[in-house]
């Protein structure tokens, strides 16, 4: 069940002017909290059938102003608590303390940074997230609005097969984790995704095989290096052919 906020005149408490304070009210699972929002109101300038101030209410546009900042503020933290399927109270959404995100897709975070980089004119860092952009869209049919929070091991572990079916390399691979980790990380930096459940935890990148495999002259080889005629014998390269040898007779 989603909370409801709503704003009360609270008549339970009366100050010396005469005044009640306006106080922000979330209801969840019939459970009631209230917070004050730092100001008061004389009954007779609220109405209280439809918890708003009267057309005549003197400040009326700052007290407005000042009940739709703070039920915003509020509504965000529930979207984000819902985008995130975390549970919460009443209570604990007055006392949450943790930072506030700034909710953003993964295409929205993505197209913004990639402008940014442009901007910048980091043109190789640009094509860099382009390229993860662009898989991503194929890899999710071009249904990229989701937020990082839904990029879980299960969802990078499907990301992973989507590669392998299509004969894609380790290299490439890694490259395209390696990207969207950046990526995920930065969303962090920018509190648009919350780092409790970083996925790249438990997905290590490291998996990736990327090492090249070895290549090493035969002795046949190395011996016509040495001992082939330079057809154009100058100092700089037989001095190298020289360094080359020494090294290589030194190694038995």
């Amino acid at each position: 069940m989603n909370a409801s906020i709503s704003v009360v005149c609270y008549k339970s408490k009366t100050l010396s002017t005469g005044e009640h304070p306006l106080m922000l009210r979330i209801t969840k699972d019939r459970k009631l909290k209230y917070l004050s929002l730092g100001i008061s109101i004389h009954p007779d300038n609220w109405d209280f059938a439809k918890n708003e101030p009267k057309p005549k209410c003197p400040n009326k546009e700052l007290i407005q102003k000042v009940i739709l900042d703070k039920k915003t503020e509020y509504y965000t933290q529930v979207l984000e608590l819902n985008a995130e399927q975390k549970d919460y109270t009443a209570a604990s959404l007055v006392e949450r303390k943790t930072e506030r995100f700034a909710l953003k897709t993964v295409r929205e975070f993505y197209e913004e940074l990639i402008s940014n980089y442009e901007e910048l004119g980091k043109i190789g860092n640009s094509r860099t997230y382009k390229a993860s952009l662009n898989c991503l869209k194929r890899f999710t049919a071009n249904k990229l609005d989701i937020f990082f929070s839904d990029i879980d091991v299960t969802w990078l572990n499907r990301y992973e097969d989507w590669f392998r079916e299509r004969g894609c390399k380790e290299t490439f691979m890694s490259v395209q984790f390696r990207t969207l980790r950046s990526a995920y990380n930065k969303a962090i930096a920018a509190k648009a995704v919350s780092n409790k459940n970083y996925p790249f935890s438990e997905f290590k990148i490291s998996k990736f095989n990327v090492k090249t495999k070895k290549r090493a002259l035969t002795k046949e080889d190395v011996l016509k290096i040495i001992t082939t005629e330079t057809i154009n014998p100058i100092p700089i390269r037989m001095l190298a052919r020289s360094f080359f040898a020494f090294s290589y007779l030194l190694s038995f």
